[in-house]
C-alpha cells in the first residue's frame, strides 16, 4: 500500500522532531528546577526525580572516554539508520499496519537522538528520573529507545510471523 496523501511520508519525520523537542524541553525544565543529585519523591509511586549528568551513553555502560568521537560516530550511525528507514518507508510496499509500525519506529529513532546530540554539544546527557525498582537514572530519550526495543520490535516479529502464517508475502518479495 502506498499512502494516497504524500504528506504521510513526512509525518514520521515531523513526529520524530516533535519527540526530540519534547526530550530537550523536559530536560531543560529538569535542569532549571531539580536539584543536582538529590532524590526528590514524586506523586507517582514508582518514580523519583533525580537530576544527574551522564557522561556515557547510559549508566549501565558507565563513563566512556573520548565522548565527542563516540558522539560523532553515533550521529553518523543514526543519520544512516534514519535515512535507511525513511528510504525503506518510501520505496517498499507495506500494508497499512506495516506502514504505521515503520513510521513509529522511524519517529522514535529520530527522538532517540537526544542523548547523542546532548553529549556532542554539552558533553553529558541529562538524566532526571528513576523508575523503581531500578537504581539508575533515566530520561525520556532512553524511554524512546526502550519503546523501540521492548514494544516495537516484538510487534514487528509478531506481525512478521502472523503474516508468514497467513501466507502474506513480505514487502521485499
Amino acid at each position: 500500500m502506498k499512502p494516497k496523501n504524500k504528506l504521510a511520508y513526512f509525518y514520521p519525520i515531523f513526529g520524530g522532531i516533535a519527540l526530540l523537542l519534547i526530550d530537550f524541553f523536559i530536560k531543560s525544565i529538569a535542569n532549571r528546577r531539580l536539584p543536582f543529585q538529590i532524590r526528590v519523591e514524586s506523586w507517582i509511586p514508582f518514580i523519583d526525580f533525580y537530576r544527574t549528568y551522564n557522561t556515557g551513553y547510559h549508566f549501565i555502560f558507565g563513563e566512556i572516554g573520548n565522548q565527542r568521537l563516540w558522539a560523532i560516530s553515533g550521529i553518523v550511525l543514526v543519520i544512516f539508520l534514519i535515512f535507511t528507514l525513511y528510504r525503506s518507508l518510501i520505496k517498499e510496499t507495506y500494508d497499512r499496519s506495516g506502514f504505521v509500525i515503520f513510521s513509529i519506529v522511524l519517529s522514535l529513532t529520530i527522538g532517540a537522538t537526544g542523548n547523542v546530540l546532548e553529549i556532542l554539544f554539552f558533553h553529558h546527557a541529562t538524566d532526571f528520573f528513576i523508575f523503581h525498582p531500578f537504581k539508575w537514572p533515566s530520561n525520556i530519550c532512553d524511554q524512546y529507545i526502550n519503546a523501540i526495543i521492548f514494544i516495537m520490535l516484538p510487534i514487528i516479529f509478531i506481525k512478521s510471523f502472523r503474516d508468514k502464517k497467513r501466507g502474506i508475502p513480505d514487502s521485499t518479495e
